[in-house]
This record gives C-alpha cells, structure tokens and sequence, in this order.
C-alpha cells in the first residue's frame, strides 16, 4: 500500500472517529438523563466499538486501547439498569477527553508518534479502572464515596479486589523464589495497599508484609500461609465494617520482625574478630566464650 493510500485512509478514519466523537460527548454531556434513553447508549457503545475497530486496523494501539475501556464502561450501563451519580459522569467524561485528544494528535504537522499516545493512555489507565470498579459497585447496589484525598472508595466489592489480588500473589507464591518474584509480590502489596490508604490498620499488616517479602531469609512456604490468610481476614472484617476488630497476629509481627535482623558479618583477621568480641560482651561472658571455642577447637581436633 502507497503512503497517499496510508493518508487517505487514515484521513477517513479521522473524520469518522470525530463523527463518533460528537455522538459521545452529546451523550456522555447529561449521562444521567441519557440513561433513560436505550438507543442513545446503544449508538454510544457502537461509537467506541467503531473507534476501537478502526485504531486497530491502522495499528493504533494507543487509540484502541481507550476506544476498548470505553466501550467496556458502555456495555456495563447498556447492559444492566445503573443510577449514574456526578463521580461516575465526571470519569466518563475524563475517558472520552483522553479519546479525543488521541485523535487530536492524529491531525497535528509532526505525525503520529504511537510512544507519546501510550503516555496518554497511561496516565488514563488509573480513570478507567476507577470507573469500571464504581460501576460495578453501582450494578450491585453498593454507594460511592469520596475519600479525604478526593479519591473514590467503593467499599461494596472491596473484599472482592482483595481476593482478586490474594490470588495473584499466591500465584507468585507458587513460582520459584527469585529477586524477579520478589518484586512482583511487592508490586502486589503496593497495590493492595492503594485499595484502602485511609484505614490504618489495613496500611499496618500490608506494610508489615511487604517488609518480609523483602527478605530472602524468609522461605515461600514459611510467608505465603500467614500473609494470605491476614490479608484475607482483614479485607472480609472492612468489607462488613469491623476494622475495630482487625489485629496484626503474633505470626506476621515475627515475620516482618525477623526480616529487620540484619546478618553479622565479621572480620576476615583473627585479632579484629577477638577485638569485635571483647568490645561486645562483659567478662563473664568472654569466659565462656572462651570454654566454648577451646572445647570446639579440641573437638575438631579429635574428628
């Protein structure tokens, strides 16, 4: 295929994506009265399906990737009956925003540059995900709440993204223990961690879990059963709205504990070993010290 042919059929995608764009925006601009109107939904799903099939053709992943959580979120209110509040209207337009600046940047003099679309999308990935939860929370009859930080919080399925996420690290779990696993298990932490920033407790056994995952001293089969099953424990107790009775358990107290004990590492020179020993213990404790390496030293010599 020619370059003239490349542009014109990217020229054709560009004005039938701007086309699909109005159909967006004079839906998504008074969601909650659009609601009411099952055609117009319909005709917006297929807008973002349009967008998602024709990015995709041209290689656009960028574009298709947005056009795809868009029409995920639209078959979610296409499919079932959702009273949409203001939060959920404001991320919708947030998402269509980013659609539409990707196709923007399809028009300017310098080309498209599919690297600069991926940091658009990135920074967008977070509205989306945030969006699909609260409606899903919606769908099950759950509320949305703002949070101190602005964020939302939607506590109806916490306990279901604890779960989810519980799974994935017994996954890993299951993989050999390598500094590349360790690493996953900590993205995992961070990222149960970011579920619920606001309750102190549930920050306190996350923290103390990613301290011992940090250290290789301490086995898979010795962290995964008291982590899990913590974590677990706890996401069911905020889910019901009993974080009074959360408690970090002796068990994940030593685990995080025993990774903070660091190795001692001594001197290759006899004298400053001694050095070392007298500086760190009293007289009675030197004597038998002493007794104990005298009697090692002749036990070695008869072996």
């Amino acid at each position: 295929m020619s370059s003239e042919q490349d542009d014109r059929i990217k020229q054709l995608f560009i004005l039938e994506a701007e086309e699909h764009l109005v159909t967006l925006e004079n839906g998504l601009v008074d969601l909650k009265s659009t609601m009411s109107d099952s055609e117009t939904i319909n005709d917006m799903f297929r807008a973002a399906h349009s967008v998602k099939g024709g990015a995709a053709m041209l290689g656009m992943h960028s574009v298709q990737k947005v056009a795809h959580r868009l029409e995920d979120c639209f078959k979610i209110i296409r499919e079932n009956p959702v009273d949409i509040d203001q939060t959920v209207e404001s991320q919708f337009l947030k998402g269509y925003d980013t659609l539409k600046e990707l196709v923007e940047r399809l028009q300017t003099p310098y080309g498209w540059r599919e690297e600069e679309g991926q940091e658009i999308v990135d920074n967008a990935l977070p509205i989306f995900s945030e969006l699909e939860t609260n409606l899903n929370t919606l769908v099950s009859g759950g509320t949305i709440s703002k949070s101190t930080n602005g964020k939302t919080t939607s506590k109806s399925n916490f306990y279901q993204q604890v779960k989810s996420r519980l799974k994935e690290m017994l996954e890993v779990f299951k993989q050999a223990d390598s500094p590349d696993s360790r690493k996953q298990l900590t993205e995992v932490c961070n990222g149960l961690l970011k579920l619920d920033e606001n309750t102190e407790i549930w920050k306190t056994l996350v923290t103390y879990s990613r301290q011992a995952i940090a250290s290789s001293k301490l086995s898979y089969q010795i962290l995964a059963p008291v982590i899990i099953k913590e974590l677990n424990q706890a996401g069911e107790l905020i889910q019901v709205g009993k974080v009074q009775e959360i408690v970090a358990s002796q068990d994940l107290k030593e685990i995080a504990k025993a990774s903070e004990q660091k190795k001692v590492t001594l001197p290759k020179d006899p004298k400053e070993v001694v050095k070392l020993i007298i500086k760190s213990f009293n007289h009675k404790q030197l004597e038998a010290i002493a007794r104990l390496l005298v009697k090692h030293v002749k036990s070695s010599k008869n072996n």
